[in-house]
């Protein structure tokens, strides 16, 4: 199923791109994008194209790339954030890992993909490298050029950097995965993708990366977020076992969204961490 511009009203505004920006959303599971209007110009997001289909590794380029071309408003010279849902992230230290090059290596020496698939962001003190399927990153540099192109991870991460009294912990539900990425005093323990098929998945996760950290959960925020039937159902399950569980809501122009899209566009903007 997808969900395209609606066709009413003048486009007249979208010809002026440097009053707009672009997120697109890309992952095993579907496409999305999304067009940001500057405060100026007093009216809502649009949302260009959403569409998924069955997850498959086979022809997955290929129905990323349909999908970009079927919608030509998305190669227009707007700035952008680009996001690759991944579950084959790296996380390494910036001290032992100072390059690009570097973490590709390390990623290629434990995946075995080509080593211009890999893209990594730059989060200071960690570094994560990642990939999603092969010919991805030539793709979206030809088609995005100048855009960021961040992992979900890094950007849960970087949403998360005040320092912490004690465990704290970011849990991203969607379909069939999830994100899990555990801190302590603000410094990064885990961070991993799980597939889930029930809430008790997800809650047994959860409880076992606790225990490998030795992290009680008298002592751990749980911040949920994602797909808001199962992570409400969750927090009703969890709360009275845990110091706190919060919710957070990601919703555009009152619509849900994609946990990484929604901090990819309300993310400062001087913020210069990203990835070309």
């Amino acid at each position: 199923m997808s969900e395209h511009i609606p066709p009413y009203g003048s486009y007249s505004d979208l010809m002026d791109t440097g009053q707009w920006h672009l997120a697109v959303d890309i992952s095993r599971h579907g496409f999305g994008a999304w067009l940001l209007p500057d405060e100026s110009l007093g009216t809502s997001p649009r949302v260009v194209i959403r569409t998924s289909w069955q997850p498959s590794d086979e022809g997955l380029l290929k129905r990323i790339e349909d999908a970009v071309y079927d919608n030509p408003t998305v190669l227009d010279d707007y700035s952008a954030d680009i996001i690759v849902e991944s579950d084959r992230q790296l996380w390494l230290p910036a001290s032992l890992y100072p390059t690009d090059d570097d973490c590709a290596d390390a990623y290629t020496s434990i995946y075995g993909c080509d080593i211009l698939d890999v893209m990594v962001n730059d989060l200071g003190s960690e570094k994560c490298a990642f990939m999603l399927t092969p010919g991805l990153k030539s793709f979206m540099q030809r088609s995005f050029p100048g855009a960021r192109i961040w992992s979900q991870q890094a950007l849960l991460k970087e949403a998360s950097v005040q320092p912490h009294e004690a465990f704290k912990c970011l849990l991203d539900i969607r379909q069939s995965t999830f994100d899990l990425i555990l801190f302590r005093r603000g410094e990064l323990l885990s961070a991993s993708t799980h597939l889930w098929k029930t809430d008790v998945d997800i809650a047994y996760m959860l409880l076992n990366i606790l225990q490998t950290y030795d992290a009680s959960t008298h002592d751990t925020e749980v911040v949920f977020s994602g797909m808001r039937d199962v992570r409400q159902s969750l927090g009703k399950t969890l709360q009275p076992y845990f110091k706190t569980i919060s919710q957070k809501n990601h919703d555009l122009d009152g619509k849900e969204i994609p946990t990484a899209v929604y901090l990819a566009i309300n993310r400062k903007k001087r913020y210069a961490y990203h990835t070309r």
